[in-house]
């Protein structure tokens, strides 16, 4: 068999750590991990179809990541709250087992095998319900009942915050709650209520941003396990819109009618790559470099199966092995 020499004409470079701006296709050997590396250098962040969600849906629930995630619940084309669950696998969608309870306006959080379903409506809930990977089962109640709320973490270690409760306590909601895989417990409030919004990161590091109070918002939020402080305003204010990623790599994803994203550093907000198809309400997962979104409504009146999948600019290094 030919060597990479005897192919290239030239042999490897070695590096103590891997170089700061390689070259697209460019190979070295680390010294310092003794791995072979490459590198591809993809020039611009973009939105690609990915396989079609089996349920037209809005006002869903997603968790997990671009290639291995979840979208549950929801309102269908016909305008009926449904508990259908399904799981992606990077290629297409597959029915899995159903909540116990059909709902829309829900948040979801967590991986494709241990996820949380979050209140939403009917009756502005205070249901939890918990995924491991094969069904669900009934959680700790939220002390707060509340439907178009946004979360964050894990099912051991979520976070739940805003969103809307019905009359008669009727209004946005400002209260953050924390759960640890059984109940429950009150964290610091956001600076207002909002309802609409998104959320990314984790119950210690966790990012609210957009939403609708007195209007429909830029402001993002960060919380650091105790209270809530701001965080740098989006370029475009959005409402139902998706997220995901962590408090200081997180990605805005579509919102009322608009296909808009961008991204969020830990200080300030980068437009970046439209959705193809403009959606609100959709489920959202993964991280700022493979994000995913799947359903939601491109109009006030319908729903879609639509999925997309993003794929963050920059260079991927990989490291080099055999089977």
């Amino acid at each position: 068999m030919a060597t990479y020499k005897e192919i290239k004409g030239v042999g490897f470079q070695n590096f103590s750590s891997d170089p700061a701006n390689p070259l697209n296709g460019q190979v070295w050997y680390n010294t310092g991990s003794s791995t072979l590396k490459v590198a591809e250098v993809i020039a611009a962040s973009s939105w690609a179809s990915g396989g079609n969600l089996d349920t037209s849906r809005s006002k869903t629930g997603g968790a997990g990541t671009q290639t291995a995630s979840l979208a549950f619940a929801g309102v269908n084309s016909a305008g009926n709250s449904t508990s259908d669950t399904e799981a992606y696998n990077g290629t297409a969608w597959t029915n899995v087992n159903s909540m116990s309870t059909g709902r829309q306006y829900l948040a979801g959080t967590g991986t494709q095998t241990a996820a949380l379903a979050i209140a939403g409506l009917p009756g502005s809930s205070v249901a939890t319900e918990e995924y491991d990977g094969s069904s669900w089962t009934n959680g700790g109640n939220l002390s707060t009942a509340r439907y178009n709320l946004a979360a964050a973490g894990t099912l051991t270690a979520g976070l739940a915050f805003g969103g809307y409760s019905v009359p008669p306590s009727g209004g946005r909601l400002a209260v953050t709650e924390e759960y640890n895989g059984t109940a429950w417990t009150n964290g610091g409030n956001l600076s207002v209520g909002k309802s609409g919004l998104a959320g990314a990161g984790t119950q210690t590091a966790g990012l609210a941003f957009g939403g609708y109070s007195t209007g429909t918002l830029t402001a993002t939020e960060e919380y650091g396990g105790t209270s809530w402080t701001s965080g740098g305003n989006m370029n475009t204010a959005g409402a139902d819109i998706g997220g995901a990623g962590t408090q200081t790599a997180a990605i805005r994803m579509g919102g009322q009618f608009q296909a808009n994203s961008e991204l969020y550093n830990g200080s300030s907000w980068t437009a970046t790559a439209n959705i193809n198809t403009a959606r609100y309400n959709a489920a959202s997962a993964g991280t700022q470099a493979a994000a995913l979104i799947a359903g939601g409504s491109p109009n006030s009146s319908a729903t879609t199966t639509a999925t997309e999948e993003f794929t963050a600019g920059g260079t991927t290094i990989t490291t080099v092995t055999t089977s």
